[in-house]
């Protein structure tokens, strides 16, 4: 079987201060023969197309095609992105997170190409102050969807906002250094065949103009028949401290985001909650909240579950018999052992 060809898909807005490094990185670990990198600029403001044009220009990534659009959200640059990438395979990669592992690309193939039933694979995505960020997306369970690999900050039923969670260093978390079936990927590095994604539909614009987005595409595969696996041996870093601002926004809300980021440099994430919510500042900001919910209940309209508080029986109603229920069959789930089982026997092997 010849080996196939592979996009990496990169959408990108306001990222200047992680730029070089991110696709410095790309350039040194990804050392497959048959790759193409397509990056859309959804209109930066800073000095971001400057830059990929200079990378473009200085051949140091093979087949850098460069988009230039107007900004008009994430998910109309992913399926523009999509609708350029020629590649068998396509890798959606964030423009704010490096990859850190040598010879990536093979390492995530030698699983996605392993069994044909394999729909998608994620990385390792570690914040870089240590943190985990994703050990893969648990989306499917009564806790809702929250980062495999953190905490909840909530009770069980009574969650509000995915994102309170707490984060354990990757260091500490022996979760990390597992391959495991998970319920779907995550856009930081995630992988899939482009001609599925275009089948179902690509990215959905409900979601626009940004997040969840990637949970929905993964999820959508799985409806197919797909499975995803997290693959711990790729090494993604999230340079949250790199990231720029994205959007126009009022003084006192910049403000109020320099003092989480301090508050939360040098507290535990439950004290932080804690103090965030006796002052005022915990929880995001207003127009992100009101997105938050726009895509919580556009998530129920679509799936026909709560994103956060699932009623688990509903969930077996409407999704009983696909692999979006995988983790509840236990045919599906010994299946998906089985896949890594042998997987993991491959390599082993002399």
């Amino acid at each position: 079987m010849a080996a196939p060809s592979v996009s990496l898909l990169i959408p990108n807005r306001n990222n200047e201060p992680a730029l070089e490094l991110v696709l410095g990185r790309l350039a040194a670990n990804t050392t497959y023969p048959d790759v193409e990198v397509v990056v859309v600029d959804d209109g930066s403001t800073d000095d971001s197309v400057a830059i990929l044009r200079r990378w473009r220009d200085s051949g140091r990534l093979p087949n850098l095609k460069l988009i230039e659009r107007e900004h008009r959200g994430v998910i109309e640059t992913l399926n523009e992105g999509l609708g350029a990438a020629e590649g068998d395979i396509v890798v959606q990669l964030d423009a704010d997170a490096s990859v850190e592992t040598p010879d990536w690309l093979q390492k995530m193939l030698a699983l996605f190409t392993f069994d044909e039933r394999v729909g998608v694979v994620t990385a390792r995505v570690v914040i870089d102050d240590g943190q985990v960020h994703t050990y893969g997306v648990n989306i499917v369970g009564p806790e809702g969807c929250y980062d495999r690999g953190t905490r909840l900050l909530e009770p069980v039923g009574q969650r509000t906002l995915h994102s309170r969670v707490e984060r354990p260093l990757d260091a500490d978390s022996p979760l990390g250094r597992q391959i495991a079936e998970v319920d779907v990927g995550m856009g930081c590095c995630m992988m899939y065949h482009r001609e599925l994604a275009l089948e179902v539909g690509g990215y959905d614009d409900g979601f626009a103009p940004v997040w969840f987005d990637d949970l929905d595409l993964s999820l959508s595969m799985r409806k197919h028949g797909k499975k995803a696996f997290f693959l711990p041996d790729v090494l993604v870093s999230h340079r949250l401290s790199l990231r720029n601002v994205r959007e126009v926004t009022t003084r006192r809300t910049r403000a109020v985001a320099a003092a989480k980021k301090r508050v939360g440099s040098v507290m535990p994430d439950r004290m932080r909650v804690a103090v965030g919510r006796a002052i005022g500042m915990e929880g995001p900001p207003p127009a992100h909240l009101e997105r938050l919910r726009h895509h919580y209940a556009y998530w129920r309209e679509k799936w026909g579950f709560d994103f956060l508080n699932p009623d688990m029986d509903e969930v077996r109603r409407l999704h009983g018999d696909t692999e979006v229920c995988w983790s509840l069959n236990p045919e599906m789930r010994k299946a998906g052992e089985e896949i890594v089982s042998a997987f993991e026997a491959s390599r082993a092997a002399p």
